[in-house]
């Protein structure tokens, strides 16, 4: 098989993996309601193509957040964080998501720290890979 090296060719296959990939994540949302509709909403989560569509979104998520950092930097210069404010940051926002588990429902200590520990990992983790794609954009602009 030969590599395109035409650029027209290259934009109108990945608008042609745009349109499979949104066609084929409208058929598993569809599957997924049917199943919520015929087998009750409570069991959505216990179908497998549910995860598949949640870390689809993840994986997304994060491979888009490369492209909206290089966007960001050419719109303005970004304003640099030190790492450990960014993890007090994220660690603030886990106890208060755990404070709040506690506050509003009657579930007891151990599960406010795991909604706690698991908003704050997911923070970590977000804020993070945007950091080091900053720093690693500015090293590459320095050099």
């Amino acid at each position: 098989m030969k590599v395109i090296t035409d650029e027209r060719l290259v934009i109108k296959n990945l608008k042609n993996i745009r349109f499979a990939f949104a066609f084929q994540t409208l058929a598993l949302v569809g599957i997924v309601l049917y199943d919520g509709i015929t087998k009750g909403f409570n069991n959505i989560t216990n179908n497998p193509i549910w995860l598949v569509l949640i870390l689809t979104s993840v994986i997304l998520g994060y491979l888009n957040l490369s492209i909206s950092v290089d966007s960001y930097e050419n719109e303005k210069r970004i304003r640099k964080m030190p790492y450990y404010l960014l993890v007090l940051c994220c660690l603030a926002a886990g106890v208060i998501f755990g404070l709040l588990t506690k506050i509003t429902s009657n579930s007891n200590l151990a599960d406010s720290i795991i909604i706690g520990s698991v908003i704050f990992l997911c923070f970590l983790g977000t804020f993070s890979f945007g950091y080091f794609l900053i720093k690693k954009r500015s090293k590459d602009d320095e050099e």
